[in-house]
């Protein structure tokens, strides 16, 4: 686990409060390509995710450029390894987030569980708010065991 916080570190995953005003000024002036590298990109056999930039990036007409992207990169991983881990850094998302992008959350679900299945080893997931603790408490009695067993919210 250690390793993990390393990588993470490494490469700003966990943002503060300042990195706000860069993140939307990186997206008003920077390309799409630069916008969505720091979204989702990839260390190794796992794939990084970022909210704090899909938060300032999603429209409804983002959801499909961001969801080929994550795809993509899943897709590269899996030429070298026969398996990939997600870690998810959920810094600044909230219940109304979720709500907003409920479409994009259930497309990205059911491309995953379609396109990769028996093929996510781990998913980490960081800095999750308090509601979303106890949400997926709720909804993992619908998910099965074997699933269950590879997602874990990591406190840091």
């Amino acid at each position: 686990m250690e390793e993990l916080t390393d990588v993470f570190s490494a490469n700003n995953i966990f943002l503060t409060n300042d990195s706000i005003e860069i993140i939307v000024d990186r997206i008003k002036k920077g390309n799409l390509n630069d916008i969505l590298s720091k979204l989702c990109y990839v260390e190794k056999n796992a794939v990084i995710i970022n909210y704090i930039y899909f938060k300032y990036l999603a429209t409804e007409t983002m959801y499909n450029y961001i969801l080929m992207y994550i795809t993509n990169n899943i897709d590269n991983i899996l030429l070298k390894y026969s398996e990939f881990i997600v870690h998810v850094n959920m810094y600044k998302l909230s219940i109304s987030d979720i709500d907003k992008h409920q479409t994009f959350i259930n497309n990205l679900s059911l491309v995953l569980k379609e396109k990769y299945p028996n093929k996510l080893l781990k998913c980490y997931i960081y800095k999750a708010p308090f509601m979303f603790k106890q949400i997926f408490n709720m909804i993992s009695v619908f998910i099965d065991k074997e699933t269950q067993e590879k997602i874990k919210l990591v406190k840091i």
